[in-house]
């Protein structure tokens, strides 16, 4: 009985040990980034800091990128592009935390986690993240998402964001972290054809049962989608005139924030909208 005794408690500890290690491992930076630490004048700082990933070596030859198909000219307000921030000359494990965001802290535009491996944190998406599925590389690392640009007037637009070029030791002692900043200018000069944004109503919302939306001019066919703040389309629908109705009956949408997105003519809108 004893000797039985022994050997449960044994085993006990034996798996106690293997989950504590394994809880570890995945909550020391393996994880998406805690919000707030892209390194703006907001946000006061990077996650290079006590509690986090402090002490870890300087900077050396890691390089950070951020692009997309924002023309020379500057973004249009409204549209939405495809970006991409790439990590270089790193390990086999990365991490970031990226924000466009104004000098008093507000989200400027709309961040979409579109890409395999990110999610979307903060109140109303602020932030753009990794999973701990999607932070592995070999040297290098890139994730792609897409920004949907503000309203007309805002002005140049920077992208802060911290990037965490990791040693893979299953903690947060020794990594090295680098922070980054891109600005785009505003086009100022779109000329005579305006973006979908302007000529777009989208309502009520918040919403309950249905979504109006509703686009003067219409003469080509407007692809109509809603989805997640992470890029999980619940709804798509084609439609070819201008007053639109989106019943949500019949579709599995729970109470929360969404993205609607209306694509008419090569250009692409999207919209926040809160299903009550």
């Amino acid at each position: 009985m004893k000797k039985e005794f022994t050997l449960t408690f044994c085993a006990l500890i034996a798996t106690t040990m293997v989950w504590d290690a394994n809880f570890h491992h995945a909550n020391g930076s393996s994880g998406s980034a805690p919000s707030g630490n892209t390194g703006s004048p907001a946000d006061g700082g990077t996650c290079a800091h006590i509690g986090c990933h402090a002490g870890g070596p300087a900077q050396t030859d890691q390089a950070v990128s951020l692009t997309g198909n924002i023309p020379v000219e500057g973004y249009i307000p409204g549209q939405t592009y495809d970006m991409t921030i790439t990590m270089s000359n790193g390990g086999t494990k990365f991490g970031f935390s990226l924000s466009p965001q104004s000098a008093q802290g507000a989200l400027l535009g709309t961040l979409i986690a579109s890409g395999a491996g990110t999610t979307l944190n903060g109140a109303g998406g602020k932030y753009l993240t990794h999973t701990s599925l999607g932070n592995t590389g070999s040297g290098t690392k890139s994730w792609t998402f897409e920004w949907t640009a503000p309203a007309a007037g805002t002005g140049s637009v920077t992208f802060y964001s911290a990037h965490n070029f990791a040693n893979n030791n299953g903690d947060n002692s020794g990594d090295v972290i680098v922070a980054y900043t891109r600005s785009f200018d505003e086009n100022v000069a779109i000329g005579v054809a305006e973006p979908v944004s302007r000529q777009l109503e989208v309502f009520p919302n918040p919403v309950e049962d249905h979504i109006n939306i509703r686009i003067a001019d219409v003469d080509e066919v407007i692809m109509v989608t809603l989805m997640s703040t992470d890029g999980h389309v619940l709804v798509q629908e084609a439609h070819t005139q201008g007053n639109i109705r989106i019943d949500l009956q019949g579709h599995n949408v729970p109470s929360g924030m969404y993205l609607l997105a209306i694509e008419q003519g090569g250009q692409r809108t999207v919209r926040k909208v809160m299903v009550r």
